[in-house]
């Protein structure tokens, strides 16, 4: 006998980016008036990352024996050498850049960052060439890479991680990549198998990580299997390269008798759903959640961010990730934080 599948509202993609046409193009306007709390989700967001991918960090593990000059050459040998783009993280619903310029970029060489709002993704543009990983010149970077910033104008729905520029061609002003400074020791010449030249354009890609954060309420549950299938074909899959997706979203409270909950939001015309049903989304796409912390920092009046270890596939892959809920603060439910949205009213408690 089949399960009964509940049906849940739908978000409206066309009425949800025309709200966020209209909020301010800042790091305040996109958290709605908290941004205060983006150092500690930042801290937080660096700290676990390195956690379930410590090949990314650029400090030697304790168990290692020899001492950390050694294992920078080592590290630097198996990268291909200096100056070679390495690392690649895809930054979801990226606004005005927060979480590419404190999260991804201090850890990763390339981010490519998807923003359906074209006025936020020009000005991460204009606002990337003052980010401290693309000021420092390769000479001071750990791994002696030089660093870039792509852009990409489109929603989830068009983009095809695999092919960016491709997926997203003709959506919006094609924006150029920003690179870090350069020095006598960087070099756009890299060989063939052993990294790419920094802003390159070259297509299909491979990511260390694919980064979802606050974002994911403006897609169906169809939209988002769909989504989380193409992000697993463009995750790293090599010896112990494996890429992972992180999906850092708000969750709300389960129906009274335990089922799962999506509830709509008639301001920015987005969904919420309850832990029960990124559960069944993520199983439907293949993926399991493996892990749960909680985030730390975040004012009192906030409710609990929980991290979740998560979304590894059940099938052939077997990387891993992470999501992170944040229980959506609102007088219904005590539910609300949409795409990039943490606004006075929406966050505070309404026990």
């Amino acid at each position: 006998m089949s399960a009964i599948r509940v049906i849940h509202p739908n978000p409206d993609v066309k009425r949800g980016v025309e709200y966020w046409e209209g909020v301010p193009s800042t790091v305040d306007g996109v958290l709605g008036g908290f941004g205060h709390v983006s150092r500690a989700d930042s801290l937080g967001s660096r700290s676990f990352l390195l956690k379930i991918l410590p090949r990314l960090s650029s400090i030697p593990p304790a168990s290692y024996n020899c001492s950390p000059e050694e294992w920078l050459e080592e590290r630097l040998e198996r990268r291909g050498g200096k100056g070679k783009s390495r690392t690649r993280a895809l930054d979801c619903g990226a606004g005005v850049g927060r979480v590419s310029e404190h999260s991804l970029l201090p850890i990763v060489d390339e981010v490519h960052l998807v923003e359906p709002v074209e006025k936020f993704l020009l000005e991460a543009k204009k606002l990337s060439t003052q980010w401290a990983p693309l000021t420092t010149p390769p000479s001071s970077s750990p791994f002696r890479a030089r660093k870039a910033a792509h852009f990409h104008c489109s929603t989830l729905q068009d983009m095809d991680p695999s092919i960016p520029y491709s997926s997203c061609k003709g959506k919006g002003k094609q924006i150029e990549p920003t690179l870090s400074v350069s020095d006598e020791e960087a070099s756009d010449e890299v060989e063939e198998g052993e990294g790419r030249a920094a802003g390159s354009k070259e297509e299909p890609l491979k990511f260390d990580v694919v980064w979802c954060q606050w974002c994911l309420q403006h897609l169906s549950d169809k939209d988002l299997i769909a989504f989380l299938h193409r992000s697993k074909a463009a995750l790293k899959d090599e010896g112990d390269e494996k890429g992972l997706i992180v999906v850092k979203e708000n969750v709300c409270k389960e129906e009274e008798d335990g089922s799962e909950h999506v509830w709509y939001d008639d301001e920015d015309h987005s969904i919420t759903r309850s832990t029960k049903a990124y559960e069944r989304v993520f199983k439907e796409a293949g993926m399991e959640i493996v892990r749960c912390d909680v985030q730390q920092g975040l004012p009192e009046e906030l409710f609990t961010v929980k991290i979740f270890k998560s979304l590894r596939t059940i099938d052939r892959f077997s990387g891993v990730g992470y999501w992170i809920s944040i229980p959506r603060m609102f007088n219904h439910a005590k539910t609300r934080v949409a795409v990039r949205s943490i606004s006075v009213r929406k966050m505070l408690r309404r026990d």
